[in-house]
């Protein structure tokens, strides 16, 4: 009878989530959910110096932000009496012997250990390159190999689903599930994540702390649908997906051997088009925090309707927004078009600046202002260039941004012909 499907994420509490663990927490949420078993959480708390709590509840903050919720959870810490236990077992068969106050696991001289993994096949390496490790310290305290096998044990454990990093790991745990009689849980070892430069991601050069993603206004949704493709490919070549959808195709034979390359701009490409489907009252609720300047909500709403398309995450938005708020410097020479001359674009900034002076406040919409600027243009034998150019330019000291009327729009009659007067006074100047 197939065994029931039980995976883990087993985080250590000495540091923050970071990018490597959340994908491997997603891959067993998924594998986990496709097959209607059930994910544990094991907090591997036996470094008792630098475990701390604070990265437990990031870590668990974290996989919640997420939407990845675990069935049940367990802390290492509370669970020495276990390993006590075995740890007897193993000395008493002289599987195990004491040296120097630590407590060593007796591995064999000859032969070969296999490693069966789902998504590399069959590994093998000489039992005489694998030395006697330690499985208890001098002061009592127990090691990742060991404490790792009897947990996967006691908890039925079926497929572990953890980083290629552990791959050499693996021959020990092996050896430890054979001295202890113990069924041997079936391995998945997923690619590492690299640079784009591929080189491995490090945790001590590379900015991978989990927090750090949300904290810049990233989705939850774009990064499950980006971590999942850090090694995962869709077989109808899809890109997003719901997390349901993702249970429902997420398929570890479609998992890759070689390393992942974290891309940004393929996360970034990934959160612009969640931003760009939210409404603009969940798009406003999200961004508000990140809007440093002073603004009526009416005013930020309007500025934030012209950027919602233009924003990867949205930690860009002050940078964005800003000349909404405050005039930019700009050299004069921006003002000109390529195709235009600064006789030329003085003539269309007056222009511009005397039919809008004339429109009066409720007239100052969208429609209004392309018809009225088009008219300007022809009648005072001007290219487009020769004023929508220069205006874009008066308005956000930007060679690019929203579209010229869409800026007067939201600037208002006021502030516009201000920007308008100022750009004139530097091209006469």
């Amino acid at each position: 009878m197939r065994r029931q499907v039980r995976v883990r994420f087993a985080p250590s509490p000495t540091g923050a989530l970071h990018i490597g663990g959340a994908r491997t927490a997603l891959f067993n949420y998924l594998f986990a959910k496709k097959n209607k078993g059930k994910l544990i959480l094991r907090i591997e708390d036996t470094d008792k110096e630098r475990s701390q709590k604070v990265f437990e509840k990031d870590i668990k903050t974290n996989l919640k932000w997420l939407g990845l919720k675990w069935d049940e959870e367990y802390y290492q810490s509370k669970r020495v009496t276990l390993y006590k236990k075995y740890l007897q077992q193993l000395l008493k068969k002289d599987l195990a012997y004491k040296q120097a106050g630590a407590v060593y696991f007796r591995t064999p001289t000859t032969g070969k250990i296999v490693v069966k993994d789902i998504i590399r096949g069959s590994v093998e390496f000489s039992a005489s390159d694998v030395d006697d490790f330690v499985i208890q310290k001098s002061d009592g305290g127990f090691v990742f190999h060991f404490v790792n096998v009897i947990d996967d044990w006691d908890m039925k454990i079926s497929h572990v689903i953890r980083g290629e990093d552990h791959l050499s790991n693996t021959p020990k745990h092996i050896l430890l599930f054979k001295a202890l009689g113990a069924d041997i849980p079936e391995y998945v070892h997923i690619p590492l994540i690299l640079n784009e430069d591929r080189s491995k991601m490090s945790k001590r050069t590379n900015d991978v702390n989990f927090a750090d993603y949300a904290a810049k206004g990233y989705l939850p949704e774009a990064l499950i649908n980006f971590l999942v493709q850090l090694g995962w490919s869709d077989p109808k070549g899809r890109e997003f997906f719901s997390l349901k959808e993702l249970i429902n195709v997420f398929d570890l034979s479609r998992v890759q051997k070689a390393g992942a390359v974290f891309d940004l701009k393929y996360l970034n490409h990934h959160n612009h088009h969640y931003l760009s489907q939210l409404s603009p009252s969940a798009y406003y609720k999200l961004a508000k925090p990140y809007i440093p300047f002073r603004g009526t909500e009416s005013y930020h709403k309007k500025v934030l309707s012209l950027l919602q398309e233009r924003a990867e995450y949205l930690a860009q938005l002050p940078e964005l927004m800003g000349f909404f708020y405050k005039t930019s410097d700009y050299d004069k020479s921006l003002l000109v078009f390529k195709k235009s001359s600064p006789a030329q674009t003085v003539n269309g900034l007056s222009s511009s600046i005397k039919v809008l002076s004339a429109l009066t406040e409720k007239s100052w919409t969208e429609k209004k202002l392309q018809q009225i600027l088009d008219t300007t243009a022809a009648a005072e034998g001007l290219m487009p260039g020769d004023i929508f150019w220069p205006v874009r330019v008066a308005l956000s000291g930007l060679s690019g941004s929203p579209s010229p009327v869409e800026l007067l729009s939201v600037l208002g009659k006021k502030e516009s012909i201000k920007r308008l007067e100022i750009a004139l006074k530097k091209l006469n100047g």
